[in-house]
């Protein structure tokens, strides 16, 4: 629940304002059920912004009729006091006051307005909405203060992070799906798309600080709205805070200070979270806001309690090894933020405005890679310290820039937002050298440096040796410009009420810019462009439309997306070039022309001539395939939806939708080494093919009142989702490339030529009583493992000698077999051939974020209210299922459940102190779906204490 405290305002403050005031008479659309007065109150003020107060701290009783349409918010008051014997007097723009009719309260020159606590939740919306749509509130966040990004999601059903705690950035995954766009995060509605090659296919990091945001909008599936192109799992919108929470209702300037920190010796590392932010508003047109946090964390230690790490020894392949890891730190696992945000608005003369926003975030970590199990060279488990690798540091930053324009006017016909913004995201990692040379106690890399034999090494020895002594730098850089437009008519058709007709455009271009190179102590050696993080540009337009009809029965909607996609770059792939040499082109290349003219001579001619030692044959050649790209395509998307209301607390809802997502520039132009690995390369893959989608779901949400009290209410909403994408591109790891034969250590991304399902179900669930409430959330998955087929040469065989006559015309046993199995070549045949998996056995064919289902997982929260509401005080209790790969004996993510303790006392108005204790039990585990290599396991029991202060 959103609590908001009221406090008395003057008397020169409170009659100045009338109903002509401009928020008073903004149009809004409506669509409140017969419910509580105060829960309909506090609903109109989450849509208007205007606040509503009761003075001399009485109850506000009874009930508000049903509101449904387009009116102001003058008129919508109105008709939801209908019946309830109090008038409505404007004391300001933003705050109105409740009163007997014809009666002010005053005392001396101040109006009498006792502090008035209006409870009331600001995203009950979201069980009145019929599709799959949940909020992250920032009192969720705030009762659990996150350590990482990704703790924000936990209360969300279907929602999950491929996280590492050693890399603060944030993966959203929605119903199995992530990465490349397939889930559109953004901030302020600002898209995120960068993304860094990273462990469990975690190509989609972005980085956002909790402690500027109000709250977390998170869509699932298919839209043909605004956010929808390319989002074929749904989108995730991090909104930051605004000037209504700091400036206190009935006033003009407001400031906040925020500040946690981890509490004696259960602070597990955790220094600092904290933000000073300020806002006002300056005559009726102007709102300025800024705000300045930093969050800083050490390493910290896993939970005690049933502690054994042998599960963990089995590692990603299910082997499992004798004896368990030992581990009392994690390590690399500290890292700082800092982050400001600057916000202007700007009212505009007919019932126009615009918004500036400014968002800068830096964060410093480590660069680190896998968990190590065991010595290589020994066998022998790796405990404590030496468990991680850490090759150097990391620097990350994200600038965020937008600007909004809003056009309401009094006409049902214009309801108009536009947006312009541009996002830089850039990451910077050293890395120092690796593992030297050794020569008994010689440390020949040193040596070889020191002594020139690296600048034209002579032998494969020097190569190694030299390699060895080196370490790395790589900046990658992703700039997004971007492009919204959308607007809402509302009319009448056919003399029938309630058509709506929701339409816009949307752009947005990612432009690649990557730099590696290699160092020695911290020299640049030499340097490279778009290599793991390649150069390109890639764009998508999209022009979208939904209608919808609305009655208080029924809402039917169809919609229909038009995306157009185009991608440009260069990339290259390394193969073989096979050249046919003929009996005489070997003759002439062994002998000149006067030669054999002395052979003939000497009668000696045909015998040389016909030795097997000239025989035709064909020889090898390596070389480069260079891919100059180009691609365009575009797709017509339709979406449907439906829902149907038979009574007051119920209302059923279906909706069907296609979608897509087309290669991103990694997918289709990465090349490079692996960090730390010689024998794997990466490869582009410039004929990926986009991802194409089908998806629906059906479901219901409830509301009831009144149930065990009179003023309780009990939300709920269900929902059924079964989601097929095909073509879905995943990181193979054994592609053959042209001309070659072997490909294990080959990885680059492919199309999966089998379909894959998502099914599964998800439950919320709210109920509150005043003095007590809870919240349970659920997600329960249907589908199993993934089956996966790849092509054995994803960019072509390139095979063509068997398909060649020899010097007799007759071709090889090969190419006649190919003949007779329906091939017109063995190099189709080749072209053709297919490798396949299920479960355990894709662990050999290539890492990605779908080869593991994601696992059932729950959440349930559990509170109480004392001393006059003050005192909020509850427990969260955690559980998530075990999660491995068929076929496996060891599961990748245990079991587990976890609990946690929060508390907040609000003193009054201003200050507010709150505590956590996370991992009350101190268990042992790992968070599921969590990132399989690093395998970074959950902190263990930790407290925390914080204060914030407003005014």
């Amino acid at each position: 629940m959103v609590v908001v405290v009221l406090k008395a305002r003057g008397q020169e403050e409170a009659g100045g304002a009338d109903i002509d005031a401009p928020l008073a008479q903004q149009v809004h659309t409506f669509d409140l059920p017969e419910q509580r007065l105060l829960d309909a109150l506090g609903e109109f003020t989450a849509i208007t912004g205007i606040a509503v107060l009761r003075a001399d701290g009485q109850a506000i009783e009874g009930r508000a009729p049903a509101i449904r349409g387009e009116m102001t918010a003058a008129q919508a008051l109105r008709e939801l006091l209908t019946g309830a014997s109090l008038a409505a007097e404007y004391r300001n723009e933003r705050t109105v006051e409740l009163v007997e009719p014809q009666t002010v309260t005053t005392v001396g020159d101040q109006v009498s307005l006792s502090t008035l606590t209006v409870l009331g939740n600001r995203h009950d919306w979201t069980y009145r909405t019929p599709n799959s749509v949940s909020v992250i509130s920032r009192e969720q966040i705030d009762r659990m203060p996150p350590r990482h990004a990704a703790d924000m999601l936990v209360e969300t059903p279907g929602v999950y992070s491929a996280v590492s705690a050693q890399d603060p950035g944030l993966s959203v995954n929605i119903r199995g799906m992530q990465d490349f766009g397939r889930v559109n995060m953004m901030i302020d509605g600002m898209r995120q798309n960068f993304n860094e090659n990273a462990h469990q296919q975690r190509n989609g990091n972005f980085y956002v600080d909790s402690e500027l945001l109000s709250s977390v909008e998170i869509d699932k599936g298919p839209s043909s709205g605004v956010h929808g192109a390319t989002a074929i799992a749904g989108s995730a919108d991090f909104q930051t805070i605004n000037y209504d929470d700091i400036i206190l209702p009935g006033n003009d300037v407001g400031v906040r200070l925020r500040g946690t920190t981890g509490v004696g010796g259960d602070a597990n590392g955790v220094h600092f979270i904290g933000s000073t932010a300020m806002a006002g508003r300056f005559g009726d047109n102007l709102e300025l806001l800024a705000a300045k946090s930093r969050r800083s964390f050490g390493e910290y230690a896993p939970g005690k309690r049933h502690q054994s790490y042998d599960w963990l020894t089995a590692g990603v392949q299910d082997n499992p090894l004798e004896g368990e890891q030992e581990l009392s730190t994690v390590k690399f696992t500290d890292t700082t933020q800092d982050s400001e945000l600057f916000k202007a608005r700007l009212g505009l003369p007919a019932d126009q405005a615009l918004e500036f926003t400014w968002l800068h975030s830096e964060l410093d970590y480590n660069n680190t890679s896998d968990r190590r199990i065991t010595n290589p060279a020994t066998g022998e488990i790796i405990d404590e310290d030496d468990s991680y690798i850490r090759y150097g540091d990391a620097r990350a930053e994200s600038e965020s820039f937008g600007l909004d324009y809003d056009y309401q006017p009094d006409s049902p016909w214009f309801d108009l937002h536009a947006k312009l913004y541009f996002v830089d995201t850039k990451n910077h990692r050293n890395a120092g050298a690796g593992e030297p040379v050794m020569a008994g106690s010689l440390n020949m890399s040193d040596y070889a440096w020191d002594n020139g034999y690296c600048e034209s090494p002579s032998s494969e020895y020097w190569i190694t040796a030299c390699d060895a002594g080196l370490g790395s730098r790589t900046d990658t850089r992703i700039k997004t410009y971007g492009f919204l437009l959308e607007n809402t008519s509302r009319f009448t058709l056919a003399g029938i009420d309630g058509f709506s007709f929701d339409h816009g455009l949307e752009y947005f271009q990612d432009r690649g810019d990557s730099e590696s190179a290699d160092t020695r102590n911290g020299s640049a050696v030499d340097s490279a462009e778009s290599t793991l993080q390649p150069n390109g540009k890639r764009d998508l337009a999209s022009a979208f439309g939904n209608l919808t009809w609305e009655n208080e029965t029924w809402t039917l909607s169809a919609g229909l997306r038009y995306d157009d996609y185009r991608l440009k770059g260069n990339t290259a792939v390394p193969g073989t070039e096979w050249a046919y040499v003929t009996r005489q082109e070997q003759f002439d290349a062994r002998f000149d022309e006067a030669t054999q003219q002395q052979m003939r001579d000497d009668g000696t001619y045909d015998i040389i001539y016909n030795r097997g030692l000239y025989d035709p044959e064909w020889q090898s050649n390596p070389g480069m395939y260079e891919y100059d790209i180009d691609e365009h395509q575009d797709r017509w998307l339709p979406t449907l939806a439906a829902a149907y209301r038979p009574t007051d607390w119920l209302e059923l809802f279906a909706g069907w939708g296609k979608s897509w997502r087309p290669p991103g520039l990694t997918e289709s132009l990465m090349e490079g080494q692996h960090p730390g690995d010689p024998f794997a390369s990466m490869y582009p893959n410039p004929y990926a093919e986009p991802e194409t989608s089908r998806s629906w779901e059906a479901g219901f949400n409830t509301a009831f009142e009144g149930l065990l009290t009179p003023q309780d209410r009990l939300l709920s909403k269900v929902a059924y989702y079964d989601t097929r994408v095909d073509n879905y591109l995943i990181t193979n790891m054994a592609n053959v490339l042209p001309g070659q034969v072997g490909g294990l250590g080959n990885t680059m991304f492919v199309n999966n030529l089998a379909p894959m399902k998502f099914q599964g179900i998800e439950l919320e669930l709210d109920y509150d009583a005043g003095p007590w409430y809870t919240r349970l959330a659920y997600t329960h998955v249907l589908n199993g493992d993934q089956d996966f087929c790849f092509k054995t040469y994803p960019l072509g065989s390139h095979q063509i000698k068997e398909d060649q006559p020899d010097e007799d015309g007759n071709y090889s046993g090969y190419h006649n077999d190919a003949i007779a199995e329906g091939y017109d070549s063995y190099e189709e045949k080749l072209d053709h051939q297919t490798q396949c998996a299920i479960g355990g056995e894709a662990a050999s064919l290539g890492m990605n974020s779908a080869r593991n289902s994601i696992m059932d997982r729950a959440t349930w929260v559990l509170g109480t209210r004392l001393f006059d509401r003050k005192l909020d005080i509850g427990t969260r209790l955690t559980y998530s299922a075990e999660g491995k790969p068929e076929g496996f004996d060891t599961a990748i993510w245990p079991s587990y459940t976890v609990w946690d303790l929060y508390a907040s006392y609000r003193f009054n108005e201003h200050v507010i102190l709150r505590g956590t204790v996370n991992n009350l039990r101190d268990e042992s585990y790992v968070t599921g779906y969590s990132d399989i290599f690093s395998r970074t396991y959950a902190p263990g029991r930790t407290v925390m204490a914080g204060l914030e202060v407003q005014f």
